[in-house]
């Protein structure tokens, strides 16, 4: 096989194979789809300085991983602390093998590198502020022009991924698990206070740069070892931060874009609906983040039924599908539905449900969820589920 193939079975080993390949192609249309004359990066990783004193190899295979690939990120160094990111960033090009070529850059010189396929490393330099000395000195205002710098560059680049790799993954409260995700219009408030204060730091400069940045993006907060995983994986690993999307609600067909949201499900299941799934009437149709995900539900005798819970692969590994999942369920708090037993969300529809039944349908295996339903409610929601027509044509 080709290093290439080696490395697209190593992606398969630790994430589904469709994943894998669908977030190579998003990666590799971020770079092909910028303008010749200032190419974008498909990630920004900052790295902080115990990476190189305690995973430094794990780092350089990383790259190499990557280059295999014909992805370039664009790494970065100083914005946590700013006194050795020259020598950070050297560090890191001498010990990169000959098939990666590497370049150490000003922020200025990014687009040119990346122009010539090289690796840009690029030294953060606080800018200049009012009254201010710049320079890449301590303190917290020094800090703030650092990560404002990374900001810039973010957004000059249109980077909608930035990665903060540290020694360990993640952000973990004390005496507490890694948190998975936090969104910082509902959690940051309470999860910050939580963190040891080096991470609630660095908490509060991730929201201060998604702040600044004019374009939608993630950040992530993860270790070299955990690196690829978190790139090319819907689950990821580390802590994932974000802003919640916006969810909007609608009664009727007709305020929808129809070929949209048809789109979309089909997508995200794999198979064409039926002919007549865009005309039946539906009690309410949840959308998430411009068509990215989506939830119809239909009303029964019973209460509202969840038709369909779609979201994009993609989507799913920022988070699109919980921001939809808290919406519809904080609107709807009485609410059954069915899912294939092997179907992967299955998995997680039984950490959202109060209680749950196996079945049989037409042959296959499926799964009767519910919340909120009285004891005396379930046998007809069983029933109901058993007997819903099909969506799909297969």
């Amino acid at each position: 096989m080709t290093p290439q193939e080696l490395v697209l079975r190593f992606l398969t080993s630790v994430g589904r194979p469709a994943e894998a390949q669908q977030y190579l192609e998003l990666f590799r249309g971020a770079r092909s789809a910028a303008d010749a004359e200032e190419p974008g990066a498909f990630a920004i990783i900052h790295v902080s300085e115990p990476v190189l004193d305690h995973a430094l190899d794990a780092l350089v295979v990383d790259l190499r991983y990557l280059a295999e690939l014909d992805l370039l990120p664009v790494l970065t160094f100083g914005a946590v602390s700013g006194a050795r990111a020259q020598k950070s960033a050297q560090r890191v090009a001498a010990a990169l093998p000959p098939q990666v070529r590497a370049q150490v850059t000003a922020a200025s010189q990014v687009a040119q590198a990346l122009r010539d396929d090289c690796l840009p490393l690029v030294p953060l330099i606080a800018s200049r502020g009012n009254g201010g000395t710049g320079g890449n000195g301590g303190g917290e205002v020094e800090a703030d022009r650092r990560f404002d710098a990374l900001a810039e560059l973010v957004a000059a680049l249109g980077a909608k991924k930035l990665v903060f790799l540290g020694r360990r993954s993640g952000l973990q409260p004390r005496g507490g698990r890694v948190v998975s995700m936090i969104d910082l219009t509902t959690e940051a408030a309470t999860i910050g206070p939580t963190l040891p204060e080096p991470q609630a730091a660095l908490l509060r400069q991730i929201a201060r740069v998604i702040d600044a940045v004019p374009h939608p993006m993630t950040v992530s907060v993860t270790s070299p070892l955990d690196l690829l995983r978190e790139l090319f994986t819907v689950k990821g690993a580390g802590t994932l931060v974000r802003r919640g999307c916006v969810v909007e609600a609608f009664s009727h067909w007709h305020e929808l874009d129809r070929p949209r949201l048809i789109s979309l499900v089909e997508e995200a299941f794999g198979k064409p609906l039926v002919s007549d799934f865009g005309s039946r009437p539906f009690l309410r149709a949840y959308v998430a983040d411009d068509y990215r995900g989506a939830a119809i539900v239909t009303q029964t005798p019973l209460g509202p039924y969840l038709s369909k819970f779609a979201v994009t692969t993609v989507a799913r590994g920022e988070g699109v599908g919980r921001d939809l999942w808290r919406h519809l369920t904080g609107e709807l708090p009485q609410l059954f539905w069915r899912s294939r037993a092997d179907n992967p969300i299955t998995s997680w529809y039984r950490e959202q449900c109060d209680g749950l039944q196996r079945i049989t349908v037409q042959g296959q295996a499926w799964v009767v969820l519910w919340r909120g339903l009285s004891a005396e409610q379930l046998a007809a929601a069983i029933q109901y589920c058993q007997a819903a027509p099909p969506d799909f044509d297969s």
